[in-house]
């Protein structure tokens, strides 16, 4: 994978832990059964980026001298012997505890980790000779990513009847910490050459970076006494009532790259999951919910459905659009070509993300002993079960579970599953 000096990387890694609840002095805490506090420290190595990709490969091209075809051996891919192992540092410190005789559980972990040299492709110009497509890597950059996990387990009710808890929560912070360079990366294509995602240091990765709407233009006095909005040579470009109104965040009365801010975040404040378990003599019952909360999404799908600057079907969400002074300050004009560009990349399209799902629910019957024995079964259970039943959301989208970069742009969504079956061991 690499060259010949970086072949070799060195990646150590240590933990300790001390089990608290068997030394003498802790015997008097009666309601802990057993605890442990533990750390640890590791470097692990990434080399995930093809065989040979330090080298350039070559290709046989045929040219045309003096009307004659002679062939050539070319290189089409840009070598780069430096590239090296990436590294991921992580610390953790947590416990683990058993409280109340065995009913609750308890994991917890806090950790910092930090990716240093990040492989990634290469950006080549096509000048140089070299392919753009095919590219090598190289290493660029440092993220780091902090939070704390929590799992919890309870056995709420013991006995005939019975009722465990599961319970998970994880936290987590992150921040690009540095780039090889001192220009921020634009990534995330939204279609009509928009990127709405930016890779900056002291930001989230992937952070939302685009422009800030101030509501809709209702007449012409609001768009000359409001900065230049779509500036340059481009006859048909202009601003006219009905139009969203860009905020000129430096000032300099013409609204252009410089405006543009961070709008929103893909990475949520939390994800969690519940499951829960019943049982009563032959019958039980499983229900598990999942949920993210405090992450954005960009529905890229509504610059195509919302958007009005071409003839093709739109969502009814339009019906509410701006048709004069006073009859919309969120929803724009429809007017082809989208001379404002009402759809440049902005919080238009920027929606709150979090949600709960039941995931999943399964009700089961497992026949009596006298009944499997008598037909030679060591075990018989008949279910119904669901999967993806309903989710709690305020996203208009079809799915909010995008993806991690919190682009939804034709993203497929979750299928709801209905199944009913027998299981049967002999």
């Amino acid at each position: 994978r690499f060259g010949d000096n970086n072949k070799w990387g060195t990646f150590p890694s240590g933990s300790a832990a001390w089990r608290i609840s068997e030394e003498d002095f802790f015997k008097t805490v009666k309601f802990v059964d057993d605890l442990k506090i533990r750390a640890g420290y590791g470097v692990t190595g990434n080399q995930e980026i093809g065989n040979y990709s330090f080298a350039s490969a070559l290709n046989i091209i045929k040219y045309n001298f003096n009307d004659n075809l002679v062939s050539a051996v070319v290189p089409i891919v840009m070598p780069n012997p430096n590239v090296q192992w990436e590294s991921q540092k992580q610390a953790n410190a947590g416990f683990d505890a058993t409280i109340l005789d065995q009913r609750l559980n308890i994991t917890f972990d806090a950790y910092i980790k930090k990716t240093e040299n990040m492989l990634v492709p290469a950006s080549v110009p096509i000048t140089t000779g070299y392919s753009d497509i095919y590219v090598p890597s190289m290493n660029a950059g440092e993220i780091e990513n902090k939070g704390v996990e929590l799992s919890i387990t309870s056995h709420n009710i013991k006995g005939e009847f019975t009722w465990d808890t599961d319970f998970n929560i994880s936290v987590n912070q992150n921040e690009v910490k540095s780039l090889n360079d001192t220009i921020p990366l634009v990534r995330g294509s939204v279609g009509f050459n928009q990127q709405i995602s930016r890779v900056e240091v002291g930001h989230a990765m992937d952070a939302f970076y685009g422009f800030v709407t101030d509501g809709i233009f209702q007449n012409e006095q609001e768009v000359a006494e409001h900065a230049l909005q779509v500036p340059g040579d481009d006859p048909y470009a202009r601003t006219s009532p009905g139009d969203i109104r860009f905020l000129d965040l430096n000032s300099d009365g013409v609204i252009d790259d410089e405006d543009r801010t961070y709008i929103g975040n893909p990475n949520p404040d939390f994800i969690f999951a519940l499951n829960n378990t019943f049982s009563y003599k032959g019958f039980d019952l499983t229900i598990f919910l999942q949920g993210v909360y405090g992450n954005d999404i960009y529905n890229a799908n509504r610059i195509w459905s919302e958007g009005m600057a071409v003839a093709q079907n739109q969502t009814i969400g339009t019906l509410n659009r701006w048709t004069g002074e006073g009859t919309s300050n969120t929803v724009p004009r429809a007017v082809f070509n989208d001379p404002n560009k009402n759809i440049r990349p902005s919080d238009r399209f920027i929606e709150d993300g979090s949600y709960l799902r039941v995931k999943s629910v399964t009700f089961g019957y497992s026949l009596p002993y006298k009944i499997i024995q008598k037909a030679r079964m060591s075990s018989a259970r008949i279910f119904v079960s669901g999967t993806n039943l309903y989710t709690f959301t305020n996203y208009s989208g079809f799915d909010p579970e995008v993806g991690a970069n919190g682009i939804d742009l034709n993203t497929y969504p979750v299928t709801k599953t209905y199944s009913l079956g027998v299981n049967i061991s002999f």
